[in-house]
């Protein structure tokens, strides 16, 4: 086996797709230091299975991928093929060619294929693992390699050893094995302080098991004891809550009857007060009327007066006003034409002081500002002329380089392109095209067929996926419906037998479905349709009224009461259609409390019932008011003058007359309310999923048809696809071979016209470059000629300026003079302008008083309105006060009489309410009783269910009235006590118990296996250690004895001996190296020199070669210490050894690419890009040189 070829596209410096080919014997990569050629290396050891990204010389995986240049962006990935003749079968593979690829990207993903399938990184290492080749064997030597043998201590320097004689593995399973004992022995630890704990545990257990036992027992006596108490205690309640319901209805017919007459007083009362309030409105009306009117009278009389005065006044002030604005006008036209001159001449004077100040300016500044721009531009020009004629003496450097680098271009030539070489180009050209051309249409059926598998098999998946889901849907949907309809049933069963319904109230709806008895319509709690809001609050204010039996006349109750006395089955409460009377809150009142915050509504108003039973909601529940919490429904019985019941949302209750009842309901509730709503929600959910099971179904039918449809249609393209895979494969191997041919013809082709094209282009833009350089000096000799001539000229304008200095200086001193004499004739002429201004504003301001003065008389002699026009209008406003002032006694006079009749109307009212709140008073005190009776009754029911989950019915059925309830109640208190004395009880102790000692015993168990694995392990671990020890001593036996003549043959004689430097103990010995070069004693390895130590060291890797053979073995430049002559005896040796092993050497030394079979160049023509190309010897030394 050896290898042939070597790809990567993106490896490190390698941007391009790199293609070398090996052949047997010495290949050698040249190249100068930091063009890449030890990337070759990477590569090999990477593909080979490499991990560690510092092997590779990085810091992570993605290193290896191109990072970019100057010219180039970074690329995605890096891929690295090696393929190895495989005609011998080293490798366990059918293949005569095997193909090792290895891909990774940015991501931190990567590929593994072999044969361009795809597999694992565990696939590649173990097609390798006994075949001399991998990332531990000595496939791969490098320079640190040589380094390590050189300066390691004898202790370290057995690393080698270990590694030829392959005890490293052991080493790695030992480490495996003492984690394992480390770990087996933390779990022993672990088992047994859990076994010390948990053994503490079993006898507290055991007792407390004991205890749970007859605390049990007692449980179960109490529960016969205590139920049939329940049963006896119940139906003696429910009798006397019957009876107490027959009275109180009778007494609130009386209590309706006194409440209306209160009301329709209350409401002849109200209209009264309404009249009186209407009455108060007109005297308050009239009142301020009357006031109104004497308020005008009196303004009315004072502006009579104030006319009279106004009228004298105005007529004395006419003829002055007149006067006073004439003159003032002359005034001011004279102050106008003094203000237009003053203005002029502040003007004037202004103007002056700006022009002087310019010519100052401009007399003071120009002469300095001409001199130090004269001067800035002289220093600038000479700092040009100096920058040109260092610009001019470094193109005529650059010229005088192009120059030599043309004569150099023009006596460089290039090797003629062989005809021969362009012939067998165009053949393999030939080849290649018909195989492409066969294989293109293979290719497009190939990936047509993958792709249609591809479609079909994503079809499949997702059919299979949802025919799952679906599957999985149906099954949950199934558990649901049965959860769903086993409720159901069982609250049917519980309805169909009447179940939670007084013995009376039942014995009566029972005979109604066998027909005993007609003329019944139903029970209170089937008649209504309850919002589930208003349950609560509905099922508290009907309260044991729930379970009353509607009937349809007087007859058909009294024909149900005789047959409950005959089949003597209990009482009942029957609401006969033909005699119930409504009971309701007064519109009037509702109106009220529609204004309260917190009143939901009349309790009536809030059910439905059928058209014929419509009288039953107003009968019990017309007087019910029902109101959002308990502070709202105290508020509402304040503003009714708790005259009636109010319920809130939660059940709360605020009686008439003021006592409360409310409080935390005592468990779950499961009321007959409760049941009748579950039941309605439970058929509408069985209903929905008994819908949605037979669409379920159909889908999963459809799904798994569909399913099986498409995997037969995929299976059939796969088979397809597999023949047409087959033969491109065929044409892609034979197409690999073609394109291996014709990359290596076009790569020396390519090679020679480049560095002719090369060689043309450079002397092109050499040429180019000269001429350019030529124009620039010409221009630089004009610029420097006129820079000189113009620093002269201004140097002769800066001296004319400085003469005429003294006499500027003469006229700037005249100029400031000037200026200080304008600056105070312009303050003059200011102050002057500012008098005549204020004067003017005054005059002006006089004028207009004056002028508002005389609008304001004139609009008085303009007024229409006369003294005798006002004295008509006070003559209407008395009349008009009379008439107001007889109107208000008559008002008053008609509210005292309304007075007295509300006050004698209260008197009544006052003794009506007495009567009636006696009389309520006494109902309440006997709702109050049936309330408490009710709510005993309650809790009774609530309590069996909640502590033994059972109905009152179904404990009638299994426990019988006691006959003395006193003796059944001691008895109950005894099995209790005994309870009590039990203390707290652990009732999960027996099934604790039981899983504790199961425990323990398995832990046991688990002890005994553990005590046993650890003596396994130290077993295991002895032998590994004499496994080590015998591996050890046999290789350095055997590289002991060849290590001489490898010695003797590379140094030209002398000898070498290996010693260990403890024999007792191979597992910890270090190796000594003695050598003796010839002409020198024998002496440490450590004491001879540098090329010596090289020599020995490489002569020690050779040795272990000969003994641990390898197919190939790449050297990375192990040779670059020794001198000329040594290197001429390695590379010969290599020769020599190149028979039975193929060598890939990364070197810069002359001797070592003498010996080579074939040679490879690595350059980077472009910055930060690595090239292979293949070169002859006197090539490669020009390449290193490079």
């Amino acid at each position: 086996m050896f290898l042939k070829n070597l790809e990567t596209v993106g490896f490190k410096s390698f941007a391009d797709k790199i293609d070398v080919q090996f052949v047997p014997g010495v290949t050698a990569v040249v190249g100068p230091n930091g063009s890449g050629k030890s990337n070759i290396t990477d590569a090999i050891r990477w593909v080979l299975g490499e991990q560690s990204a510092r092997s590779l010389r990085g810091s992570k995986m993605e290193d290896v991928i191109f990072a970019g240049s100057e010219t180039r962006r970074s690329q995605g990935y890096a891929e690295v093929s090696l393929t190895l003749d495989n005609r011998d079968k080293t490798l366990p593979l059918e293949y005569d060619e095997v193909q090792v690829s290895r891909k990774v990207y940015r991501t931190g993903e990567s590929e593994f294929l072999i044969n361009k399938e795809p597999c694992r990184l565990k696939d590649i290492v173990e097609l390798f693992m006994d075949s001399g080749l991998g990332k531990e064997t000595f496939s791969i030597i490098s320079q640190g390699k040589v380094e390590e043998i050189l300066n390691s201590k004898p202790k370290d320097r057995r690393v080698i050893f270990e590694e030829a004689a392959g005890v490293l593995k052991y080493k790695q399973r030992k480490q495996k094995a003492e984690g394992k004992l480390e770990e087996t022995e933390a779990n022993l630890h672990r088992v047994k302080d859990i076994l010390s704990e948990i053994e503490g545990r079993v006898e507290p257990l055991k007792r407390q098991a004991s205890i749970a036992s007859d605390y049990l027992e007692k449980k179960e006596d109490l529960k016969k004891e205590e139920v049939a108490l329940l049963v006896t205690q119940i139906e003696d309640m429910d009798e006397e809550w019957k009876t107490l319901e027959e009275t109180i209805e009778n007494q609130r017919q009386q209590e309706r009857k006194l409440a209306e007459k209160v009301a329709g007083q209350e409401q002849k009362i109200a209209e009264i007060r309404e009249k009186s309030s209407y009455t108060d409105n007109s005297i308050e009306e009239t009142h301020g009327q009357l006031l109104q009117c004497t308020k005008e009278l009196e303004s009315l009389t004072g502006k009579r007066e104030l006319f009279q005065e106004k009228k004298k006044h105005y007529e004395e002030k006419k003829g002055a006003l007149e006067h006073n604005q004439s003159k003032l006008r002359e005034e001011l036209k004279e102050l106008e034409d003094l203000s237009r001159e003053a203005e002029q001449t502040r003007t004037e004077k202004k103007q002056k002081v700006q022009n002087t100040k310019a010519e100052l300016k401009t007399t003071a500044s120009v002469l300095y500002e001409e001199i130090e721009t004269i001067d800035e531009t002289i220093e600038s020009l000479k700092a040009d002329y100096i920058d040109l004629l260092n610009e001019q003496a470094a193109k005529r450097n650059e010229k005088q380089h192009l120059n030599k680098r043309l004569h150099q271009l023009d006596t460089a030539h290039s090797d003629t392109r062989t005809k021969k070489l362009r012939e067998e180009l165009e053949d393999v050209k030939n080849q290649l095209k018909e195989v492409s051309e066969k294989l293109r249409p293979l290719e497009e059926e190939e990936q047509r067929l993958k792709d249609a598998c591809d479609v079909k098999s994503k079809e499949w998946t997702e059919t299979k996926d949802s025919y799952e889901e679906w599957r999985q849907k149906l099954y949950q949907g199934y558990q649901h419906m049965e959860s769903f309809k086993s409720r159901k049933n069982a609250l049917e069963e519980m309805k169909e037998s009447f179940a939670g319904y007084f013995q009376g109230v039942k014995a009566v709806l029972k005979a109604r479905e066998e027909r005993k008895i007609s003329g019944i319509e139903a029970s209170v709690l089937e008649a209504l349709s309850i919002p589930e809001e208003y349950m609560t609050a509905i099922e508290t204010a009907l309260g044991a009224q729930a379970q009353h039996v509607i009937t349809e006349n007087e007859k058909s109750a009294r024909n149900a009461i005789e047959w409950l006395k005959k089949t003597n089955q209990g009482r009942a409460t029957f609401l006969p259609l033909d005699a119930v009377k409504e009971r309701f809150v007064p519109e009037r009142t509702i109106e009220n409390l529609r204004t309260l915050d917190g009143f939901i509504g009349v309790a009536s108003a809030l059910v439905e019932a059928e058209e014929k039973h419509s009288v039953i909601p107003d009968h019990l529940l017309g007087h019910i008011i029902i109101a959002r919490d308990l502070q709202s429904a105290n508020a509402i019985a304040k503003a009714t003058g708790r005259k009636f019941k109010a319920v809130t949302l939660e059940g709360d209750v605020v009686n008439p007359g003021g006592s409360m009842s409310g409080g935390a309901k005592s468990g779950k509730s499961s009321s007959l309310f409760t049941q009748e709503q579950e039941l309605k929600e439970l058929r509408k959910k069985v209903a929905d999923y008994d819908r949605k099971m037979q669409n379920a179904e159909k889908k999963v039918k459809n799904l798994k048809e569909s399913m099986n449809e498409k995997e037969k249609s995929l299976r059939e393209l796969e088979e397809e696809n597999d023949s047409i895979k087959e033969q491109a494969r065929r044409c892609r191997e034979k197409e690999k071979e073609l394109q291996l041919s014709l990359s290596n013809y076009e790569e020396r082709l390519s090679f020679l016209d480049k560095e002719y094209s090369q060689q043309k282009e450079e002397q092109v833009r050499t040429e180019e470059d000269g001429k350019k350089i030529e124009l620039e000096l010409k221009d630089l000799e004009d610029k420097i000629s006129r820079t000189s001539e113009e620093v002269d000229r201004l140097t002769l304008v800066k001296k004319e300026k400085e003469e005429n200095r003294e006499t500027l200086v003469a006229k700037e001193q005249e100029l400031k003079v000037a200026l200080a004499t304008q600056k105070a004739e312009a303050e003059n002429a200011e102050d002057h302008y500012a008098q005549v201004t204020s004067a003017y504003e005054e005059k002006q301001n006089a004028l207009k008083e004056v002028e508002k003065n005389h609008t304001e008389l004139m609009e008085f002699f303009d007024n229409k309105e006369t003294k005798e026009e006002i004295e008509k209008k006070i003559t209407v406003k008395k009349e008009q006060e009379k008439t107001l002032s007889d109107t208000l006694n008559n008002l008053k006079e008609k509210r005292r009489s309304y007075q007295e009749e509300m006050e004698e109307l209260d008197t009544q009212l006052r003794e009506d309410h007495r009567i009636h709140s006696n009389y309520l008073q006494n109902l309440q005190d006997k709702e109050v009783k049936a309330n408490r009776l009710d709510v005993e009754l309650e809790n009774s029911l609530r309590y069996l269910e909640k502590e033994y989950v059972m109905t009152f019915e179904k404990a009638k059925s299994i426990y019988h009235r006691v006959d003395n309830t006193d003796e059944a109640v001691t008895r109950v208190k005894l099995i209790k006590r005994g309870i009590d004395e039990l203390g707290n009880v652990n009732l999960s102790a027996i099934d604790e118990y039981e899983e504790v000692k199961e425990r323990f015993d398995f832990l046991k168990d688990q002890e005994e296996d553990l005590i046993s694995a650890k003596e396994t392990l130290r077993n295991v671990m002895n032998e590994m250690d004499d496994e080590m020890k015998r591996k050890f001593e046999e290789t350095f036996v055997q590289i002991r004895g060849e290590f001489n003549g490898v010695f003797n043959q590379l140094f030209g004689g002398g000898k070498a001996d290996l010693k260990l430097t403890d024999p007792d103990d191979m597992l910890e010995t270090g190796v000594e190296i003695i050598a003796q070069p010839p002409g020198k004693k024998l002496q440490n390895m450590s004491l001879l020199s540098g090329g010596e130590r090289a020599l020995t060291a490489i002569t020690l890797l050779f040795s272990i070669l000969k003994i641990r053979p390898v197919p190939f073995c790449v050297l990375d430049e192990v040779e670059a210490a020794l001198d000329e002559a040594n290197v001429d005896r390695f590379a010969r040796f290599l020769t020599e050894f190149s028979t039975d092993t193929q060598f890939i050497v990364i070197t810069h030394r002359k001797g070592t690419m003498e010996h080579a079979d074939v040679l490879y160049g690595v350059t980077m023509q472009e910055s930060g890009v690595s090239s292979v190309v293949s070169v002859r010897l006197e090539e490669s030394e020009s390449l290193l040189e490079v």
